[in-house]
């Protein structure tokens, strides 16, 4: 009987275990969430080797990272710890071998960029690499293989005298375009809306300032401006920018020819460009356009005779006198008429451009020629 009633215990208990065990996995599954491709999910890093990364997903089993790139892979390595937490890119939902396939690329993304963002706002310098040189700039490449671009205008030429590709050099997170992928820096430290309106309240337009030249692009000369900032009385500078078509009342193809950097110059202030914190300048301005002067000895009307410099695109230059030029347009010219370098020819003038500067004329006709307009 003893023995009857032990046996009956024995599978009552039994019974109840795996009752126990039934309850205690159907539990654990419904904890379990399915993921599917295209999820964004939450881990905790449990494994990171150059041959493997695993992280622990709460799934059946834990999550490989999927990385062949390198380079990415590298950061990686520099950037994460085994007990990190992290979020990673489904792939698969679960390979051949059981486990869901995932990436981290998202993750190392996010952080850079929010890395870049914090530089931005704090206004820190950071060390960058200068991988290639164009015209315009340099192209710069930060830790983790971020690239961005330096652009002339925003390089301090006494530090970047004889930079080359390879030399590393300090700059400013100046403009972020995560969409675009774009990143802008600077070695001149962006100005607040605050700083940039004691700008405005130290210059005035119309004002004259002499200022030295700092940098030369092909687009304009650099100068930099000391202002006072209110608050605190801190001594700063802004950048002032003469372009080259404020250099000169004349046609200027190569500003180098005519300044250096160091030499004092003397301008006007033009105007003030908030979007760069920038004031805008002018040499040309300080004095009167020659061409009114010149435009007053060639009214409309007037005939003259000039002589053929070139012919571009089917308009003819001509020169009326040293130094004065004038242009016959393309549909002035006859019908089956050529000119030469050298050639003198009878003209009119048609017309005074002021915005462009130009003095236009026409050929004197004995005949209107058929479809001469």
């Amino acid at each position: 009987m003893a023995t009857k009633t032990a046996r009956l215990l024995k599978q009552h208990e039994s019974s109840n275990a795996q009752s126990l065990m039934a309850k205690l996995l159907v539990s654990k599954n419904a904890m379990v969430n399915p993921i599917r491709k295209g999820d964004i999910i939450k881990g905790t890093i449990t494994k990171l080797t150059r041959a493997e990364i695993l992280v622990d997903v709460g799934g059946k089993a834990e999550a490989v990272v999927l990385e062949r790139d390198k380079r990415i892979l590298q950061t990686l390595m520099d950037t994460l710890h085994v007990g990190d937490e992290v979020s990673v890119s489904v792939l698969s939902p679960e390979s051949d071998n059981g486990h869901p396939i995932v990436s981290l690329r998202r993750f190392i993304d996010d952080k850079v960029w929010d890395n870049l963002a914090t530089l931005q706002k704090k206004r820190e310098l950071t060390p960058v690499q200068i991988v290639d040189m164009t015209k315009g700039g340099y192209v710069v490449q930060m830790e983790r293989s971020v690239s961005g671009f330096l652009p002339q205008s925003h390089v301090m030429y006494s530090q970047n005298n004889n930079a080359s590709v390879g030399d590393t050099i300090q700059v400013y997170v100046q403009d972020l375009k995560r969409q675009e992928g774009k990143i802008i820096f600077s070695q001149k430290q962006s100005l607040t809306p605050e700083e940039f309106k004691a700008v405005m309240d130290t210059y005035k337009k119309d004002q004259t300032v002499t200022a030295s030249i700092e940098n030369i692009t092909p687009f304009g000369l650099f100068v930099s401006l000391p202002f006072t900032k209110k608050d605190t009385g801190d001594k700063q500078t802004v950048d002032g920018l003469i372009h080259i078509s404020e250099v000169s009342w004349e046609k200027v193809s190569d500003i180098s020819d005519e300044h250096s950097v160091g030499d004092k110059i003397e301008a006007v202030v033009i105007g003030f460009d908030t979007d760069a914190k920038r004031v805008d300048l002018s040499v040309k301005r300080m004095s009167d356009d020659p061409f009114t002067q010149v435009a007053k000895k060639y009214p409309v009307d007037k005939k003259i005779n000039a002589t053929v410099l070139k012919v571009i695109d089917g308009n003819v230059q001509v020169q009326l006198e040293d130094g004065v030029e004038g242009v016959i347009r393309k549909e002035k010219v006859p019908p089956n008429k050529t000119y030469n370098t050298g050639d003198v020819v009878n003209l009119v003038v048609s017309h005074i451009d002021g915005k462009r500067r130009k003095i236009e004329l026409s050929p004197v006709l004995l005949e209107k020629p058929l479809g001469y307009r």
